[in-house]
């Protein structure tokens, strides 16, 4: 009989240990969370009914913690969690989901954003950057909520950017900044030129060149420089502007041509003397021996200037004149 009654004991006993293992919380080592409060359930597994409650602050977004196995040990008996695997060697690990915004999310919304040629070549780096975390709900790409573009000479940009909130709340903003180095196709020359030398088609090709070191009066194709001459030494590779070039010298100081004046109903012809060298468009000075007057003009060839509307002829005996001191002397 007693040995039933210990057999029956042990069974008793037995069964009480299984249900009590069953209802006993056991420990999460690894933790990802994607709310900002740590819940008792994200450390615990197996808690009780209505157990589970807030218990502090999540990490940051995309940050972790750890849990150490005395805080755990506290945790546990102030909330009352059966937790009989307690030890202070276990620990547990917190991390704050998130979503990372890398530079290769970035690029391509910069990019865009800066408008950049479709004709150009350019590199786009960021300076400094780190990934930013935003919540994993927030699948949204980042959009530019204001860009300062680079004025035209520098690289230099900064803009800043956000990524949408799921929830329809405040969204990530962040800012960053970097450089947008622009090549775009210039014209330039294959060797050096000196001084007066023509510009000949197989002198000059298309290269790409950064932005910056284009002037504002660069030529457009080659086509134009074809027939020009160089103002002075230029080197091999320079990119070529309407103010390194000029027309070959059509007319000279002294040289004889003729004046025209064309109006609705009205052509007029002098002969006069040149006062200064131009070439093609120049404008140039003549001077009329039987009038004494001096008239403005552009050169049209070697023989023919022609007289711009608008421009009083000088008297060349006013040489007093503020207007006429800059002519050169007869």
């Amino acid at each position: 009989m007693n040995r039933i009654l210990l057999k029956g004991g042990i069974l008793l006993l037995a069964g009480c240990t299984a249900l009590s293992s069953v209802s006993a919380a056991t420990l999460r080592t690894n933790v990802n969370v994607d709310h900002p409060r740590v819940r008792l359930s994200d450390l615990f597994a197996d808690l009780g009914k209505g157990q589970d409650t807030e218990i502090g602050d999540a990490p940051a977004l995309g940050a972790s913690y750890v849990v150490g196995g005395p805080q755990l040990t506290a945790i546990a008996a102030q909330f009352g969690v059966d937790w009989p695997d307690a030890s202070p060697l276990v620990s547990t690990t917190v991390t704050h989901a998130a979503r990372m915004i890398t530079v290769d999310d970035v690029l391509p919304v910069i990019r865009e954003g800066l408008e950049l040629p479709s004709e150009a070549r350019v590199e786009v780096a960021l300076t400094g950057f780190k990934p930013v975390a935003v919540p994993v709900a927030d699948r949204a790409e980042p959009t530019i909520l204001h860009i300062d573009r680079p004025p035209h000479g520098s690289e230099h940009f900064t803009a800043r950017l956000e990524v949408a909130s799921a929830s329809g709340g405040q969204g990530t903003s962040f800012n960053v900044s970097g450089t947008a180095t622009m090549e775009v196709r210039a014209v330039t020359l294959r060797h050096a030129m000196h001084l007066g030398q023509p510009i000949l088609p197989e002198d000059v090709t298309m290269t790409f060149v950064r932005i910056g070191l284009i002037p504002d009066d660069a030529l457009q194709s080659p086509e134009d420089a074809v027939g020009l001459e160089a103002r002075g030494v230029l080197a091999a590779g320079q990119v070529l502007s309407v103010s390194e070039l000029a027309h070959p010298q059509l007319v000279h100081r002294g040289s004889p041509v003729v004046a025209t004046f064309s109006g609705p109903s009205l052509h007029l012809t002098v002969s006069g003397t040149v006062l200064e060298a131009g070439g093609k468009g120049d404008t140039v000075h003549v001077y009329n021996a039987s009038s004494r007057m001096v008239l403005t003009g552009r050169v049209v060839d070697r023989t023919e200037v022609e007289v711009i509307p608008g421009i009083m002829p000088l008297s060349a005996d006013s040489r007093t004149h503020q207007q006429t001191t800059s002519l050169p002397s007869l």
